[in-house]
């Protein structure tokens, strides 16, 4: 039977999923990201980068059955994270992660606020303070010998299919956190490569997602365990794949994504519908919405992580959810802000309070995020949710009874795995688009009430 391996490379770890042409999820594993905080960069040696990704496909590949072939494999990204490749294929700088800032002072310097407000409309994105053009706006003035030597200038999951397959190339949804493309037109951004002294040719060519980039090398063969010629296919930016793979496709629906940041995620019939929300928009379907809007709340998996832990101690997933089961809704009084001034808000309460209302003031944030949504047109008729959180059926229901909605999960903690590997399935012929492979693949979903 054919079978795709889909790769969600997120910000911390890479997930994977090997995946039937059937729907059946035979195995699913990740691989945790080590980086180096160094000031405001968050660095990751590539390296240990590819050599966790390929440890990730190859323990898939040991759940392979008698009769039974990977077809394709497809790499999703949180992407934005910059590596320059020299001019003998091998990086010249470490990963930057996203995460990565410059400080507010040369941000400024950089780009205006007017500058950010004209490029939104140019690549769907306002540049902040990190992601490629702001480092690449740095790096032309402080490092100018990092682009002159440069033979490409790419993103970790590009990298790592070029390790695959000795080719180059970048989807349209994977390349918008690089900042450098024209997103309605497809192309890159020749104003800003032209203040970057960047040449076209530095730069991936760009193609659709589900498009074959290149085939296993047999160099590639000798460390990932797919046979010489096994198709890799570019894929795109995690929450679109995440949608992929949880069915989320239609206007007024809407995918809450609950990964390190969470991310509520709108199919869009248009671009300019998209643009006039004012928020991230990136490409999307092959045939279907061709775009979509997403309103992030960033990193905030994070601050919940790091207030139970300096509230609760070194507790279980279990044991947190058990004591949040045992409080009411409201927590008696008791919410965060997940700030400095948590510690004292949580004075004098119990911990189930405390642990339900971790959960409950992150779902309020989302909450308003929702509100904000609908005020701009953003209906969403039916919700599904994605994600690390889904792991917490206790977690999920606090969270639709705070935003007083019911919540539908599909694929759930994988789900960004399995929509690159439906992308693996469409670039090898097997499906037609999306909906086709997620109708064959016939995924089970579980609905929690408000």
């Amino acid at each position: 039977m054919n079978c795709f391996i889909g790769l969600d490379m997120g910000t911390s770890a890479v997930k994977g999923a090997l995946v039937s042409e059937a729907g059946e999820t035979i195995a699913t594993t990740q691989g945790e990201f080590s980086y180096k905080v160094d000031g405001r960069a968050k660095l990751l040696a590539p390296d240990d980068f590819i050599s966790t990704c390929i440890g990730v496909v190859n323990s898939l590949t040991e759940h392979l059955k008698a009769g039974d072939r990977v077809a394709a494999i497809c790499p999703c990204c949180a992407s934005g994270n910059l590596v320059i490749i020299g001019k003998d294929d091998t990086p010249i700088t470490p990963i930057i992660g996203w995460q990565s800032t410059l400080s507010e002072e040369d941000s400024m310097r950089y780009l205006s606020n007017s500058e950010r407000d004209e490029l939104y409309f140019k690549i769907g994105w306002r540049p902040g303070h990190g992601f490629p053009l702001p480092y690449l706006l740095w790096i032309n003035e402080n490092r100018r010998d990092l682009i002159d030597n440069a033979k490409t200038i790419a993103m970790s999951a590009e990298y790592f299919n070029f390790v695959l397959t000795g080719k180059w190339g970048i989807g349209h949804s994977m390349g918008t956190p690089s900042m450098l493309m024209d997103q309605e037109k497809g192309v890159y951004n020749k104003p800003i490569l032209d203040r970057l002294a960047i040449r076209e040719e530095q730069l991936p060519p760009i193609f659709d997602k589900g498009t074959v980039v290149g085939c296993v090398t047999e160099e590639a063969a000798g460390r990932v365990k797919l046979p010489v010629g096994t198709p890799v296919v570019l894929g795109s930016f995690d929450h679109p794949s995440c949608a992929t793979g949880a069915g989320v496709y239609d206007a007024h629906e809407m995918l809450l994504s609950c990964g390190t940041s969470w991310v509520e995620f709108f199919p869009m019939p248009s671009r300019a519908a998209a643009i006039a929300t004012n928020r991230l928009v990136d490409r999307y379907m092959l045939d279907g919405s061709p775009y979509c809007v997403m309103i992030s709340i960033e990193s905030i998996s994070n601050k919940i992580s790091s207030l139970r832990q300096s509230l609760l101690g070194d507790i279980s997933h279990k044991e947190f959810d058990e004591l949040a089961l045992g409080a009411p809704r409201g927590c008696g009084g008791l919410a965060f802000a997940f700030d400095e001034g948590d510690a004292q808000r949580a004075a004098g309460h119990t911990e189930s309070h405390i642990a339900r209302a971790i959960i409950e003031s992150a779902a309020t944030l989302l909450k308003e995020n929702l509100d904000y949504a609908e005020a701009n047109g953003l209906r969403a008729d039916r919700i599904t949710m994605v994600g690390g959180m889904t792991n917490s059926s206790v977690c999920v229901r606090i969270i639709a009874q705070t935003l007083g909605r019911d919540i539908r999960v599909v694929n759930g903690v994988s789900a960004g795995a399995i929509g690159a590997a439906m992308l693996a399935g469409i670039g090898a012929g097997v499906f037609k688009n999306e909906r086709d492979a997620f109708e064959k693949m016939n995924f089970k979903e579980t609905l929690y009430t408000a």
